[in-house]
């Protein structure tokens, strides 16, 4: 598959379910087994949000055995910005006593066939402006000499592959939330038709600007400003400025 084509196949995808086909296909294609997005931007959490497709009893085990905590892969993306190999990290020698998290981790990956793997690191601001990493990790099972020579050639195109498929779960769960948000409240997102200057005046409103001060902004008169602010309650069946605010920022249809 070309990196075009892998690009495209992503960009298609309009569901997680498509999606995580879609990266399996060319993980497959390009020589692993399976993969594993997950959001590591949570380091407190024993279960963060994951997608992939290593099976049930790989993500078990892993759970279980709260792995997420003691993954220095995990740990080394959050502050990383370029894929890099299993590896790349040393794993500490053989001694006598209860074995390190990091061993029991390598200990279970081997059981399961995984001889190498590739972490993808991925930070990006959240539409709260927080900053946020999520990594995708992809399991090798072939030789190690075949994944070394392999990993020279496709590194990159893995990176920007992965670039993709990640912004675009970002994009699927932010919509499937607004649109979650809107069939609680009985509305639809695409039945919400704000006009540009209507957007306009509720963003700067969203700013903590007057309709005065928005008048001076927008180059129109108070009067319109009000106008559009009307309209758009109207539209948002919102009660007030604030509400309809609040409203259009849960729906995506301004941003902060």
């Amino acid at each position: 598959m070309k990196l075009d084509e892998a690009v495209a196949l992503v960009e298609g995808c309009d569901s997680l379910s498509d999606l995580r086909q879609a990266l399996q296909s060319i993980a497959e294609d390009y020589g692993f087994a399976s993969y594993n997005f997950i959001d590591a931007g949570r380091p407190d959490l024993d279960v963060p949000y994951y997608l992939g497709t290593t099976g049930t009893e790989w993500e078990t085990t892993y759970r279980d055995n709260q792995f997420v905590h003691v993954d220095p892969y995990i740990a080394k993306a959050r502050r990383f910005n370029l894929p890099f190999d299993w590896a790349s990290i040393s794993l500490p020698k053989p001694r006598q006593g209860p074995r390190s998290g990091l061993m029991r981790l390598m200990d279970a990956a081997f059981s399961f066939g995984f001889k190498e793997g590739v972490i993808v690191p991925y930070h990006f601001r959240d539409h709260l402006g927080r900053i946020q990493s999520a990594v995708c990790v992809f399991y090798w099972k072939d030789s190690i000499k075949f994944f070394q020579m392999r990993m020279t050639e496709i590194r990159n195109e893995l990176h920007l592959i992965v670039i993709y498929f990640m912004q675009r779960i970002i994009d699927i769960n932010a919509v499937d939330k607004r649109n979650a948000h809107a069939i609680f409240r009985g509305q639809s997102v695409d039945a919400v038709q704000l006009t540009e200057k209507e957007r306009d005046v509720l963003a700067w409103a969203a700013r903590g600007k007057t309709s005065k001060e928005n008048s001076t902004i927008l180059s129109c008169s108070e009067l319109t400003v009000d106008t559009h602010i009307r309209n758009a309650l109207a539209k948002l069946n919102a009660s007030n400025k604030t509400h309809a605010v609040a409203r259009c920022i849960g729906l995506g249809l301004i941003d902060l």
